[in-house]
C-alpha cells in the first residue's frame, strides 16, 4: 500500500462524505472515502462501512431498506437514509447491488449534477467541484437520483406529520353550514 495515502480502520459515514469508491488492494477490497475536503482509504469494505454507520446512528441496513421501500416502492439499489440532522436526511446512492463489490455508495446531497465524458462514461459531478466517473450509465444515475429525491420528500412529509400532527388534519368545523337534528 502507498505510505502517501492516509489509512484508516474504520470509518462512519457523516455529512462530509462524498462518495466510497471500492479499491482492491493487495487482493483485499477496501474503500476510497472521498469527503469534502481530503481523501482517505479505510481497510473496509463500502458495504460495511454503509452498515456499520447505519448501527452508529440507530439504524439497520434491514429497516433503512425497508423504509426505502415504503418510501419509493419495491425497486433493485435502493438509496438508503443512513441518518437525519435537523430534518436533512444523510441519504446514500449504491451505484450497483449493494452486495456488489463494484458498487459505489454516492452521497445524494453531495450530487451538483451528472454527465457523460468523452468515453462514454457517466460522471458524477459533485458540489465541491470534485469529480467522480461511476460505473453505471447516465439514465441509471439519474433514476438512482430521483428515487434519492422521493426518499427525501417522503422523509420529510413523513417527518412534518410527526412534528405538527394537527396542523394537517382537516377542519371538521364549517360555520356556514347547518347542524342537522338528531
Amino acid at each position: 500500500m502507498d505510505n502517501k495515502i492516509t489509512t484508516a480502520s474504520k470509518y462512519f459515514v457523516s455529512f462530509n462524505t462524498i462518495a466510497l469508491v471500492p479499491i482492491w488492494i493487495e487482493n483485499k477490497l477496501y474503500t476510497r472515502v472521498i469527503e469534502n475536503h481530503t481523501e482517505f482509504i479505510v481497510k473496509m469494505k463500502p458495504n460495511t462501512i454503509i452498515k456499520k454507520s447505519l448501527i452508529f446512528y440507530g439504524n439497520s441496513f434491514k429497516h433503512a431498506t425497508l423504509f426505502s421501500r415504503e418510501s419509493i416502492g419495491r425497486l433493485h439499489k435502493l438509496p438508503l437514509m443512513i441518518s437525519h440532522d435537523f430534518g436533512i436526511p444523510l441519504i446514500m446512492i449504491p451505484t450497483l447491488s449493494p452486495e456488489s463489490d463494484g458498487n459505489i455508495w454516492v452521497s445524494f446531497s453531495a450530487i451538483d449534477r451528472y454527465s457523460i465524458n468523452a468515453r462514454n462514461e457517466c460522471v458524477v459531478h459533485f458540489t465541491n467541484s470534485q469529480e467522480l466517473p461511476v460505473n453505471v450509465s447516465h439514465s441509471t444515475m439519474c433514476r438512482q437520483f430521483a428515487h434519492s429525491y422521493f426518499l427525501t420528500n417522503h422523509f420529510q412529509k413523513t417527518r412534518e406529520k410527526i412534528n405538527h400532527p394537527y396542523s394537517l388534519s382537516k377542519i371538521t368545523y364549517r360555520p356556514n353550514q347547518q347542524k342537522s337534528d338528531r
